[in-house]
Formats: C-alpha cells, structure tokens, sequence
C-alpha cells in the first residue's frame, strides 16, 4: 500500500498514538486509517476545521 493512501493525519493522532494495544491498534488503523480514511468521523472533523475529541471513535462515538 502506497504511503499516499494513508490518512496524512495518522502521525499525530491522539487516538491512534495513545492506543495501549499495538496489535489492535495496527489492525484499526489498516481499516481506518489507510485507504478509505474519508470515512473516519475523525478526519472529516478535522478536515472541517472543527474541534476533534481525544476520545473519538473513527466510527463517530465518543468513549468514556
């Protein structure tokens, strides 16, 4: 997979970063985070100029 499929705001989540997990955090991030990353609730905050939650979900919800 080509670097240019990745969501260019991978490298400085806060979600993504701080997961604890790393094997879970690879395989959520392959399926939110590379190639159809247009579909994360996270980046099309953030691409919208609004605020993103740590604590987000790619899915949209919010966790405790």
């Amino acid at each position: 997979m080509k670097k240019s499929e990745e969501c260019p705001l991978l490298p400085t989540c806060p979600f993504f970063n701080s997961l604890s997990l790393p094997g879970s955090a690879a395989i959520l991030k392959d399926i939110n985070c590379r190639a159809d990353f247009g579909k994360c609730e996270r980046y099309k905050r953030r691409a919208a100029g609004k605020e993103v939650p740590d604590n987000l979900w790619p899915n949209g919800k919010l966790i405790p």
